[in-house]
């Protein structure tokens, strides 16, 4: 008996290679689109860490408590490096030590270092004081000019950059126009008193080691419209280095 072969599996086949292919373009399109996206956020998140020093430092702030005004003068001494340990000797007032925190605010620290290495800070004076709030200097003079440094950006947390340094008693922080996050620019300021309605408003980037007995002195001179009835004139500037 002769076999019979069945066209019948052979048909199946050619109709199945005859069947339109699934067009996969939309599914790729979408793929690539996806791709894309993740990249741009991975960018910007790649922006954000970087424009934020890091990852956000989480400040212990009973420590910062523990250490504010702990130290006498005498335990840093003057160095012609650039430091993270600044004194500031105010005529007939005295000396304020303060430590800066790179860690919390980057580029507000490296500029206030800048202004100090240049020598920007002599000569100037506090030319706002608010007992019980806070002494403000660094931006004129003993003639009432104002000094023009570049801006910078705001380094607090309502300006999209995480700064949990708050602004107890003795936090050195940055001036800034209101309604311009990004105006800061050599002003600053040394908290009198705890003062938590500057917190995430204002670049807060070190505080006092030493010398709060000096930021009271100038807190207490008399002033008129906030403004120092006798000139409060900062002598120097200088890097220092802690002795121990």
């Amino acid at each position: 008996m002769s076999k019979r072969y069945s066209n019948k599996g052979f048909a199946q086949r050619q109709a199945a290679a005859q069947q339109p292919k699934k067009d996969n373009s939309a599914l790729i399109m979408a793929l690539i689109s996806v791709g894309i996206s993740l990249l741009v956020v991975f960018g910007a998140g790649i922006a954000i860490f970087a424009s934020n020093g890091g990852f956000a430092v989480k400040v212990d702030m009973e420590e910062v408590k523990s250490e504010i005004d702990s130290f006498e003068v005498s335990d840093f001494a003057e160095t012609d490096d650039v430091t993270n340990y600044v004194k500031i000797t105010v005529e007939k007032h005295g000396d304020i030590v303060l430590r800066l925190r790179p860690d919390i605010a980057p580029e507000t620290v490296k500029n206030f270092q800048d202004l100090v290495k240049s020598g920007h800070y002599d000569g100037k004076t506090f030319h706002r004081v608010v007992q019980n709030f806070m002494i403000q200097g660094g931006g004129f003079d003993e003639s009432g000019i104002e000094a023009s440094t570049p801006k910078i950006m705001g380094e607090f947390t309502a300006n999209g950059f995480h700064n949990n340094l708050k602004h107890v008693r003795g936090v050195i922080s940055m001036a800034r126009l209101n309604g311009a996050n990004n105006s800061a620019t050599c002003q600053f300021f040394i908290c009198d008193a705890t003062s938590a309605h500057l917190d995430d408003n204002y670049a807060s980037f070190g505080y006092v080691l030493a010398g709060m007995d000096t930021v009271d002195s100038i807190a207490a001179v008399k002033t008129l419209e906030e403004k120092p009835i006798l000139t409060v004139k900062i002598e120097k500037v200088v890097f220092v280095d802690p002795l121990k």
